[in-house]
């Protein structure tokens, strides 16, 4: 019997969805953000789908991110910080967040942008 006919992974699979639903939510959330932002901005419809889909992935993980950037710098954040990173997530969209990860990345580095 192959996983997908038996019940109990069925079961399974529900169980693990509805155990990370708030993670949903913030996936949910980021989605709608950047695809209204990029619907705003008239963008073609493929693009405005592949942006929401992984502003929504990035956010999934929000609250965990979070959590493990509290416990490095020993700060205390609230969890209502991981709803408002995925609606940030979702307003700046991936092309921003990338540039950004990118600089800081070329920063640690010791890269310098010299126009090249």
């Amino acid at each position: 019997m192959s996983p997908e006919q038996d019940p109990g992974f069925w079961a399974n699979v529900l169980l693990w969805l509805y155990s990370h639903k708030t993670e949903w939510g913030y996936a949910g959330v980021a989605g709608m953000c950047s695809f209204l932002r990029s619907a705003y901005a008239k963008s073609p419809w493929s693009k405005c789908v592949l942006d929401a889909v992984s502003c929504s992935a990035l956010a999934f993980f929000a609250a965990p991110t979070l959590q493990v950037i509290g416990a490095l710098m020993n700060w205390n954040i609230p969890d209502a910080a991981a709803q408002v990173f995925a609606v940030y997530i979702g307003y700046m969209g991936n092309d921003c967040i990338s540039a950004k990860l990118k600089g800081w990345i070329g920063r640690k580095a010791g890269e310098t942008d010299d126009g090249q």
